[in-house]
């Protein structure tokens, strides 16, 4: 059985390993796959129809994209329409400055097949054709638009329950307008947007990655049911939902909600170097995220336009995915109930080892864990603004999503420094540091569950993990192998997941913020502390320093190396 040394090093590695796997995009089915089943490949082929050469608003190449679209649209058995809408001042302005031409119109794409019933509620895919000036476009949103017509393909006419409708939307990228005036709330809004009972949007932001359900309107709690029993491959977690609620970021989808119509957001976030990037051709995206984007979406809505009736609105669920094994889904109460759950094993934990720890001792623990988040935060934003450049800003936003990996790398670096001191510096039983993280998590999941609900598996499903990892190894046999072993699978497990969740952060705010992470300490902290060792105090800070060292090479190398060739071309 491994020691406390071997336990820490073997939860860390199984945590990357299991990571890495979690967050590995699926494997991009061929050309020949059964026709029930989402063919990247045969995405791809529309993929690169569309997104060959740059296609604007306005330009000559997205009128050859629409082309290409009514053909297949026809060849799929759909009726279709193009819809002009008047394209907003604002939004003709900030085309001319990205070097477009100014238009007067944008065009929607609006399409829809009848279903068994036609009075039903319909059910839409929606995604922009269009770009942005100078790129391909091949990720956003060729991805969706192609998703949605493989989609489209695998679903045969004669399944559906209910109306199938696609909207393919003109000017998003100058700000939302063909989503606007096909939602809007007058007169002026296509008749198909009433119809529609539930909508799923297919957006990206790079060419790689999970594509992660992000969004949901509020009343979520059938949707997420359908989401948990349908979707065979997961990435969704209400806590990214939560998050994205209160950002200043908008897509298709917000048109949508505004309107009252109730669905899903799917993105992927991955090599966000390609986000509106010249780069951003179809042999530079990863199939495997089409792959993902796809399947999820076709999971979807192939349970929704063959179903009866459509998933009521219900209570906003808290719901994760697990490694993207399994979807878990719950109302927000029971949150409360998984709160008192792990205080009850920390209570029984504490009692079994009453001799082990005291009061001063666990408080003590406690504020190390809070000195560990400070110091982490500190060092996150001190190396971060080291790897700031001198270009405006618009340019150094495109610059550093394509330094993204690094900067990743970099927080990395700070964060295992920050853990590596602590357990140099936790001189207490371990006891005393799984109750002190133990008890910070519980307060901090507490104060989670009642501000913000959809939060709470961010504090109590770790808490829950590390209590139970603490019961274990407290009822056990002294010094026990087998339950250091079980709490070594415990901590890899629960880390793996926070780290997935860690690197989805990253992606959306790491650029700018990566000291947003650091609330995740404490939670890994409560996993790591029945394993942690104590090495040598002068070993551990040298190779905690060492760390940081490296972390400052990284945020050098941002800050001098020459400016991405990916920045948009209307940012240089």
């Amino acid at each position: 059985m491994p020691n406390r040394s071997q336990s820490f090093l073997l939860a860390a590695a199984g945590a990357a390993v299991l990571g890495w796997w979690s967050t590995a995009t699926p494997t991009p089915l061929p050309l020949d796959a059964p026709a029930a089943e989402f063919s990247a490949a045969r995405a791809m082929v529309d993929i690169r129809a569309i997104a060959s050469v740059p296609h604007a608003t306005g330009s000559p190449a997205l009128a050859e994209a629409r082309r290409h679209l009514g053909t297949r649209l026809s060849a799929l058995g759909f009726s279709w329409r193009e819809t002009t809408f008047p394209v907003p001042p604002r939004a003709a302005a900030r085309l001319r400055r990205m070097g477009g031409d100014s238009v007067p119109t944008g065009v929607n794409l609006v399409a829809w097949r009848r279903g068994a019933d036609t009075l039903a509620p319909a059910v839409g895919l929606m995604a922009h054709y269009d770009g942005v000036v100078g790129s391909p476009a091949a990720a956003d949103d060729a991805f969706g638009v192609a998703a949605a017509l493989e989609i489209a393909r695998a679903i045969p006419r004669e399944s559906q329950r209910r109306d199938l409708v696609l909207i393919f939307t003109d000017a998003e990228e100058i700000g939302l307008s063909g989503a606007e005036a096909f939602f809007a709330a007058d007169s002026t809004a296509d008749p198909l947007a009433a119809r529609l009972g539930v909508l799923i949007n297919l957006e990206s932001r790079g060419g790689s990655g999970r594509a992660m359900m992000f969004q949901t309107d509020a009343a979520n709690g059938g949707l997420m049911r359908l989401y948990r029993d349908v979707v065979h491959d997961p990435a969704a977690n209400s806590v990214a939902v939560s998050i994205y609620e209160r950002l200043p970021n908008n897509t298709d989808f917000t048109p949508a909600l505004a309107r009252g119509v109730r669905g899903y957001n799917i993105a992927n976030l991955g090599d966000a170097r390609l986000y509106h990037s010249p780069l951003a051709t179809p042999d530079a995206v990863d199939a495997g995220t089409v792959q993902h984007l796809g399947a999820q979406a076709l999971d979807l809505t192939r349970a929704l336009v063959t179903a009866d009736t459509l998933p009521a609105a219900a209570t906003a669920a808290v719901f994760s995915d697990i490694l993207g094994v399994l979807m878990i889904s719950y109302a927000p109460a029971t949150g409360w109930i998984l709160l008192a759950v792990a205080a009850t094993l920390l209570g029984f934990a504490a009692y079994h080892r009453r001799f082990d720890w005291s009061v001063r001792s666990a408080a003590g623990a406690a504020f190390d864990g809070v000195a560990a988040c400070v110091v982490a935060g500190l060092l996150l934003f001190a190396v971060n603004l080291l790897s700031l450049t001198d270009l405006r800003p618009e340019a150094a936003y495109y610059d550093r999503l394509a330094a993204l990996p690094r900067l990743e790398w970099q927080a990395g670096c700070l964060v295992l420094a920050t853990v590596l001191a602590s357990s140099a510096t936790w001189a207490r039983s371990d006891a005393s540091r799984a109750l002190g993280a133990g008890v910070l998590s519980l307060v901090l999941g507490t104060v989670t569950q009642m501000v913000l609900p959809g939060g709470g598996p961010l504090f109590s499903w770790p808490l829950l993990a590390a209590a139970l990892s603490f019961f274990v190894q407290s009822v056990a046999a002294p010094d026990s192998g087998a339950a250091r072993l079980v709490s070594t699978v415990i901590a890899a497990i629960g880390l793996a997941w926070l780290g997935g969740f860690a690197h989805f952060l990253l992606l959306g705010v790491g650029a700018d913020l990566p000291s947003a992470i650091v609330a995740l300490l404490i939670p890994a902290l409560a996993l790591l502390a029945p394993i942690m060792p104590q090495w040598s105090r002068p070993r551990t800070l040298t190779a905690s320093a060492a760390l940081v060292v490296a972390a400052v090479g990284l945020a050098l190398w941002v800050r001098l190396d020459a400016v991405a060739d990916s920045v948009a071309v209307y940012a240089r």
